[in-house]
């Protein structure tokens, strides 16, 4: 569980130039000044917890600066103004859009409320990763779902479970973990009851995933490798991806943050891709546009790649106009157009190679 930082969950230096930069444009801000408020902020709010427990931090940190980011802007608030606070709220909320850093910072340590319980088997702050040993063994044995359907997911009949590796962090955060990783995930995956079912293994880090793939001689072929992309910056990690030792491979571009034209997305040696729009609040998330969904489901098709649309997010839109959506992650595909209800799985996913 945790994560050691990505587009999704930036390092405090980001997030703090990207504060001085969008309130700069309002006031007189010099570079810096957000580092100032919040170390003071911290500060503060460290010393009065009396006995600090393992989590709490008085380190200028991601998971503080989110925590206290109330007491921040009503801070630029009296001394700048509303406007001022307003430009600073948003670069926080698009600096900071992990889903899974999100339960962290919910459910982890806060400086803010030190003595509030903290949820069992959350890291204690998300950018601390932190091992939990035979969670993935116990899931392997958990029943197996062949012949099993589902009237609300009908894309998942006839397949076997489907387990996210990763949806709560990136395993892949450290080399040091690669022992662990090989004893507590690669070890029950290739078991007997791990073999029963499918596992997605999700990482933004896929040049590692090479190197361990090629320490434990390749994945096994009931997983599925996986790396996420969220705009054309980070379209060289496809390219890694295909040189992790995985017989199957695919693609999370959720949340995709722009239009990324097919011509600059390679499908080669891709299985499987999935789409999505971001989550969040309406008035900061990127909007998704549609558009982008169809050509890349028609890029899919002329691939041979199974297309999945996980979501529309908060804020799609459709010829230049947002259209509301019930469901605040636009994840009702009944809400959607018709012609974009396709959740496909590969034919990998079916197949029954190393089953019981």
């Amino acid at each position: 569980m945790g994560c050691g930082g990505c587009e999704l969950f930036p390092p405090p230096g980001e997030i703090l130039r990207s504060i001085d930069t969008a309130v700069a444009v309002e006031t007189s801000w010099p570079l810096g000044r957000s580092k100032s408020i919040y170390k003071e902020l911290i500060a503060r709010a460290y010393s009065s917890i009396e006995i600090p427990l393992h989590g709490h931090s008085s380190a200028i940190s991601t998971t503080n600066i989110w925590h206290l980011r109330k007491e921040f802007l009503h801070k630029i608030n009296e001394d700048h103004g509303k406007s001022a606070s307003l430009v600073a709220e948003e670069a926080i909320a698009r600096a900071i859009t992990c889903y899974a850093a999100f339960l962290h910072l919910n459910k982890g340590r806060s400086i803010v409320n030190p003595y509030r319980q903290m949820n069992t088997g959350y890291a204690p702050v998300f950018e601390k990763v932190t091992r939990f040993e035979d969670r993935v063994w116990k899931m392997a044995g958990k029943r197996d779902l062949r012949g099993v359907n589902d009237p609300e997911k009908p894309w998942l009949d006839g397949l076997r479970r489907l387990v996210f590796v990763s949806d709560m962090g990136d395993a892949l955060s450290s080399e040091s973990d690669f022992p662990f990783l090989e004893k507590e995930v690669i070890a029950p995956i290739r078991s007997e009851e791990g073999r029963r079912h499918f596992w997605l293994w999700l990482t933004k880090r896929p040049k590692r995933m090479v190197r361990f793939g090629e320490r434990i001689g390749s994945f096994p072929s009931n997983v599925c490798a996986m790396t996420t992309v969220t705009g054309t910056d980070y379209l060289d990690r496809i390219d890694q991806l295909r040189k992790v030792p995985a017989s199957v491979r695919g693609l999370s571009l959720e949340p995709l943050w722009e239009r990324i034209p097919p011509k600059k997305l390679n499908l080669k040696g891709i299985s499987w891709l999935i789409l999505g729009g971001e989550s969040g609040r309406k008035e900061f998330v990127r909007s998704f546009d549609v558009a982008w969904a169809r050509q890349i489901r028609d890029h899919c098709r002329a691939q041979g790649v199974a297309f999945f649309l996980k979501q529309l997010g908060r804020r799609p839109i459709e010829n230049g106009k947002v259209f509301e959506l019930r469901d605040c992650h636009g994840g009702d595909w009944s809400e959607w157009p018709d012609d974009l209800r396709l959740r496909e799985m590969p034919d990998a996913f079916q197949g029954t190679e190393g089953l019981l």
